[in-house]
C-alpha cells in the first residue's frame, strides 16, 4: 500500500460528507469510506453534470472540492484530471457511490476525481453495478434508525503496471501528457452494519473482482477479503479493528445471499469433459424416453479434485459450506492419502498409494440442530453453528468412511448423532470415525496421524494414533492455551498454567474448564 497516500476529508458545501485515502503517486483513491443513507430512492441523480478536484493536494488553501475548471492547470501534478479519461476506454469508476446518498450534496460529493478510479467499462456497468445493487437491497431492508452501515471501497495497483491515457490507442497523437493514472488491478468493498442495540443484528462481508470485462467477484468474509489484500499488497491488511461481528449468523447469512443471488448467476457455465458430458445426456435421454412426462432431479454428484493436502480440501470445503450450505464429503479413505505437517510426513506404509487426489460428494449440507454452517471456530478448537441467535457446538457432514476404511450406509455419514465421539452405521453394525481437520496434537507435540484425529475410540478420554508403528498418545483438540484433555475447553479466565500448588503435579499444565472441573493441558 501507498505509504505517502494524502487523507482527504471529502467536503461539498458546508459538511463533511465522506473520506478518502489518495495516491498521488498513481493518482487514483486507494480507498473511500463512507456510509449507507438508506432514506432515499436516488432516483433524481444530480444536477451538474461536473466533476470536482482536491486543491489541498496542490498546496491550495480551499476546504472544499472545487470544479475542475478552475484549477485545472495548477493540480495535474498530484491528482487525475478528466483528460486522463477521454479517449482511454476506462470509466471515471466510483469506489463511494453516488446512488448510495441522499441530497444533493451527498450526491454530488462523489463525483470528485479523487473518489474515481480508472475501471473496465463491462466490469464498472455490469458486474461492479450489479453487487453494488445487492449490497443496497441487503441495507435497505433494514428497519430505519436501528443501525449503521459503514462501508470502505478501495482499490489494488500494480506498481508497474498499466496507465492512462495511453499515447495512439484510442485516439490520435495529442498534446496532452500519457501514461499519468494507473489502472487498478482489483476493486473491493467491505461492509460492517453495526446494529445500535443487539449486537447479534449486526454483520459484515466484503467482494472483490479483477478490474476485466469478464470479472468473476468473489464474496468473502471479512478476515478472508483481509487476507486476500495483504497477500495483493505484500502487507498486512485490516479494514476494520474488530473484524465487525464476521461470525456472526447474519453474516454468513448475507454472504450465502450474495453468492446465490449475484455470484453465481453471473459465474461461468459449467464445464463438462466430453466422456462426462455425454454421460450425463444419455441418462437425461434414457429418463426422457422412460418417463417423457417427468423431469429427472440431480440429488447429488460426486467430484474428483487434486489438493496439494488435506489441509488444502478443509479449506475449501469450509469456504463452500459457508457459501452455498453444500458439503464435499469423503468418499475414500483419508488413509489412502499423503499427509504432509510441517516437515514430517506421516504415510500408510503397506501402501504404495501417494496420490494427494481426494475424492468427494457434493451434497447438501445437514447439520442437526443448525440454522446455519457448522464451521471450525479456531479460537474454541471445534465446530460450531447458529440455532436461531443461540450458538451452540455441532457434528460437521464430511466423510463417508470409517478408520478402518469402511465406507458407511450411504444414508448415514460420519458424525456425533447424539454421542460424544464421531461413528457411522456400516451394515447392520457401527465403527468410529476420525473427527474432521485441522489435526490435534499429542502432549508429546506430534501430529495426529490423518486418519485417526484426536477422538474418544471407545475411551473416557481423547487420543489419536502418532505414527503408523501403533504409537499413541493423549491429546487435545487444539493446541492453543484454552484446548484441555477430553476436548474441554478452559474458562476465558484460565489458560493453561503450571499450578504449583498441585504438589504431585508440579511440572503439568491445567486449566479449570467450563463444567466445572480441572483437566491436563497440552500446551501451559
Amino acid at each position: 500500500m501507498d505509504q505517502n497516500a494524502r487523507k482527504i476529508c471529502q467536503q461539498h458545501g458546508y459538511g463533511y460528507l465522506y473520506a478518502s485515502l489518495y495516491s498521488t503517486s498513481h493518482r487514483i483513491p486507494v480507498y473511500s469510506a463512507y456510509i449507507f443513507d438508506p432514506g432515499c430512492d436516488n432516483k433524481g441523480g444530480r444536477k451538474s453534470g461536473e466533476w470536482f478536484i482536491e486543491p489541498k493536494l496542490s498546496g491550495i488553501s480551499e476546504d472544499s472540492m472545487q470544479p475542475e475548471r478552475n484549477y485545472r492547470d495548477t493540480i495535474k501534478q498530484n491528482q487525475a484530471v478528466n483528460d486522463d479519461y477521454r479517449f482511454s476506454g476506462y470509466d471515471r469508476g466510483h469506489l463511494n457511490p453516488n446512488s448510495f446518498h441522499c441530497g444533493e450534496d451527498g450526491r454530488t460529493a462523489t463525483f470528485t476525481l479523487t473518489n474515481a478510479a480508472p475501471m473496465d467499462a463491462c466490469f464498472n456497468r455490469v458486474h461492479w453495478k450489479d453487487w453494488e445493487k445487492g449490497v443496497k437491497d441487503i441495507l435497505k431492508a433494514e428497519p430505519p434508525g436501528v443501525g449503521t452501515a459503514y462501508l470502505v471501497t478501495g482499490t489494488v495497483v500494480d506498481a508497474s503496471g498499466y496507465r492512462i491515457p495511453r499515447r495512439g490507442e484510442f485516439d490520435g497523437d495529442s498534446t496532452r501528457e500519457y501514461n499519468r493514472v494507473t489502472v487498478p488491478t482489483h476493486i473491493w468493498t467491505a461492509v460492517c452494519y453495526k446494529h445500535h442495540l443487539n449486537d447479534e443484528e449486526s454483520y459484515s462481508f466484503g467482494f472483490i473482482g479483477k478490474n476485466q470485462p469478464d470479472s468473476n467477484i468473489m464474496v468473502e468474509t471479512v478476515p478472508q477479503l483481509n487476507r486476500y489484500l495483504s497477500k495483493l499488497h505484500g502487507s498486512g491488511i485490516k479494514i476494520f479493528t474488530d473484524d465487525c461481528f464476521s461470525t456472526n449468523r447474519k453474516s454468513e447469512e448475507n454472504v450465502k445471499r450474495l453468492y446465490r443471488e449475484i455470484r453465481l448467476p453471473m459465474s461461468d457455465k459449467l464445464h463438462m469433459s466430453d466422456d462426462a458430458l455425454n454421460t450425463f445426456h444419455t441418462a437425461m435421454s434414457q429418463f426422457n424416453d422412460l418417463h417423457p412426462l417427468k423431469r429427472p432431479k440431480v440429488t447429488g454428484m460426486t467430484i474428483l479434485e487434486s489438493f496439494d493436502s488435506l489441509e488444502t480440501w478443509f479449506k475449501t470445503t469450509e469456504t463452500m459450506k459457508y457459501l452455498s450450505g453444500s458439503a464435499c464429503v469423503l468418499s475414500q479413505p483419508i488413509s489412502a492419502l499423503v499427509k504432509t505437517v510441517g516437515r514430517k510426513e506421516l504415510r500408510k506404509r503397506d501402501t504404495a498409494e501417494d496420490s494427494a487426489e481426494v475424492v468427494c460428494s457434493l451434497v447438501p449440507e445437514e447439520a442437526s440442530d443448525c440454522t446455519s454452517s457448522c464451521l471450525y471456530k479456531e479460537e474454541a478448537g471445534g465446530y460450531y453453528c447458529y440455532y436461531g441467535n443461540t450458538e451452540r457446538s455441532c457434528s460437521p457432514v464430511y466423510s463417508m468412511m470409517t478408520v478402518a476404511g469402511t465406507r458407511c450406509n450411504s444414508d448415514h455419514t460420519c458424525g456425533k448423532h447424539g454421542t460424544h465421539y464421531y461413528w457411522c452405521n456400516v451394515g447392520s453394525s457401527w465403527e468410529y470415525c476420525s473427527p474432521p481437520l485441522p489435526l490435534g496434537k499429542g502432549r508429546d507435540g506430534h501430529y495426529c496421524r490423518s486418519d485417526h484425529n484426536c477422538g474418544w475410540y471407545g475411551h473416557q478420554y481423547t487420543w489419536c494414533y502418532t505414527d503408523y508403528d501403533g504409537n499413541w498418545d493423549f491429546c487435545c483438540s487444539s493446541d492453543s492455551r484454552y484446548s484441555a484433555e477430553g476436548d474441554k475447553t478452559c474458562k476465558s479466565d484460565s489458560p493453561c498454567s503450571l499450578y504449583y500448588s498441585m504438589a504431585y503435579f508440579s511440572d503439568i499444565a491445567f486449566c479449570d474448564t467450563i463444567g466445572g472441573s480441572w483437566a491436563r493441558c497440552c500446551t501451559p
